[in-house]
């Protein structure tokens, strides 16, 4: 006679994604649970941040942050974005430098990308809006969250194309730019990303009610 064991089989992803997840991940002590804030010292807008391990190419395995638009002339400080929610989940048992790969809408034409709204569905079109780039670079974490102190991931957006990330505390995030040097800035010209991508939306199920 032969024994047959079933069983289900436990699905990888939610262990191997970024995003906190739910109650597992939390009540886990090999995870630290940080926000996400964000820096954009270009002249445009940057929209839905991905954080993603540097071997997967699928949002289902990062953690999102907001975007971040870009700071109106007549501010006196950058425009942070501040982490207000938990946005990944830091794994303790990995050894630093950790290096993350990082996927950003960059925004270059306003007023075209405006124009899309109506007619461009990021759930079925391979292509980036209009006016818009998806752009890829990765960021090498030096520190890890300290377990008695609030920290977070905060990455911070350069007009030449590059990104940097680290874990810092909470309060006193100092940019890397001044304000008033932010024309002196090198430029990426000629191109909206130093590394473009297709949409990461593309394929996936649309939420429902959206339309």
């Amino acid at each position: 006679m032969t024994l047959a064991l079933s069983g289900c089989i436990h699905d990888k992803t939610d262990e191997q994604s970024l995003a906190p997840g739910d109650v597992a991940k939390w009540n886990d002590p090999n995870y630290a649970i940080v926000g996400i804030g964000t820096f954009n010292y270009t002249n445009d807008d940057l929209f839905d941040t991905f954080v993603l391990p540097v071997d997967k190419s699928d949002i289902k395995f990062a953690a999102l942050a907001s975007g971040n638009r870009a700071t109106p002339r007549d501010e006196k400080e950058w425009w942070m974005h501040a982490p207000s929610s938990p946005d990944l989940a830091w794994d303790y048992r990995w050894t630093t430098p950790k290096a993350f790969k990082v996927w950003w809408l960059r925004v270059f034409d306003r007023e075209t990308y405006s124009r899309s709204a109506g007619t461009y569905d990021k759930y079925t079109m391979k292509e980036s809006a209009p006016g818009t780039a998806w752009c890829e670079a990765e960021i090498q974490v030096q520190h890890v969250p300290r377990r008695d102190k609030k920290e977070d991931l905060v990455i911070h957006f350069f007009s030449d194309g590059h990104i940097e990330g680290d874990i810092v505390p909470n309060e006193g995030v100092v940019p890397k730019v001044e304000l008033r040097k932010r024309d002196e800035q090198a430029k990426l010209e000629g191109k909206a990303c130093l590394k473009e991508v297709s949409n990461p939306y593309f394929g996936k199920p649309k939420p429902v009610g959206m339309y």
